[in-house]
């Protein structure tokens, strides 16, 4: 956290802006000069942004770039600066459309044939669309259900969170695997993708959660998030359901220390799918500038500016 404080050198009142950060049971404590005049709350609320994306920009990180970082960091302010502008009826009907198009989009990536408009019948009038199978209708209701679990979800990403949300996922569709990981090899049709035999997969998970507790304070919370997401892809531990919890997952994340859900779009599936076959063997460098892309995207379609 940033915080603004006021030194006294030579007689003279000059203002810093102060980070403390603890890293491996160790406080650091940088500073910055911002000049010796009387500074407004509105400029200094400018400065200490513009410290926290540099700050941010500063560490290295792994699979993305100072360049990257500094976007990711620009987008989280736009959208938090844009929401901070919304009255409270504004922001329910931007959640509530926003939500809508991120369970459309989510369910069509796996080959649900509904409609923008048959899913917001769907998951806000409660009505099902003419010739839609009852399959589809409960993928989306149930998809909109996990949202709502997850917004209300307090704690830490855990084995039990994971088995929730697959739950959810699969309710009244396929009730026998509905949170319950897979007890057969599975293969994607028409994909050379391979996956792990079932026996492994429980421990997979397992470590998948350790992987992450053990990291999440050395990557960029952006960089983790897609990780989590990626590995849990490759894992594929449910028989049907993997690709929604992955994004669920990788949202919650995001959501977690206060990045903006990202809604992946149908009309960009096949470079998605792209991106998460390279990230199968461990190859990033498709799906990081593909979210970045997106999260943009995202941004411009409700006039962030």
């Amino acid at each position: 956290m940033v915080y603004h404080e006021i030194r006294i050198k030579d007689g003279k009142k000059q203002n810093y802006l102060v980070s403390n950060t603890r890293k491996d049971k160790k406080w650091k404590k940088t500073s910055k000069f911002i000049g010796s005049a009387n500074l407004s709350k509105k400029e200094i609320s400018n400065l200490k942004r513009e410290f926290e994306i540099e700050l941010k920009t500063d560490i290295k990180n792994k699979y993305l770039s100072k360049e990257q970082v500094g976007e990711i960091e620009i987008l989280k302010q736009k959208y938090f600066d844009n929401l901070d502008k919304l009255s409270k009826e504004e922001f329910e009907k931007f959640e509530k459309s926003f939500f809508t198009e991120l369970t459309y989009n989510s369910n069509a990536i796996e080959g649900s044939s509904l409609s923008l408009a048959e899913t917001s019948l769907v998951i806000n009038e409660g009505l099902v669309p003419e010739g839609k199978t009852l399959r589809e209708v409960h993928e989306a209701k149930n998809h909109k259900q996990a949202i709502n679990f997850i917004k209300s979800y307090k704690g830490d990403l855990d084995e039990q969170f994971i088995l929730k949300i697959h739950s959810i996922i699969l309710k009244e569709i396929s009730e026998r695997f509905a949170g319950k990981y897979r007890q057969t090899n599975v293969k994607i049709f028409g994909s050379d993708m391979k996956f792990p035999s079932s026996e492994k997969v429980p421990q997979l998970v397992r470590n998948l959660i350790y992987w992450y507790k053990k990291h999440k304070k050395n990557y960029h919370q952006f960089e983790l998030a897609v990780l989590v997401s990626m590995k849990f892809v490759t894992i594929h531990p449910f028989i049907d359901g993997n690709g929604r919890v992955s994004r669920l997952l990788m949202n919650f994340l995001l959501s977690k220390k206060s990045y903006p859900w990202i809604n992946i779009y149908n009309k960009h599936r096949q470079k998605y799918l792209n991106a998460v076959q390279k990230a199968n063997n461990e190859d990033y460098d498709l799906i990081f500038p593909l979210l970045i892309k997106t999260l943009n995207e995202n941004l411009d379609s409700f006039g962030f500016e």
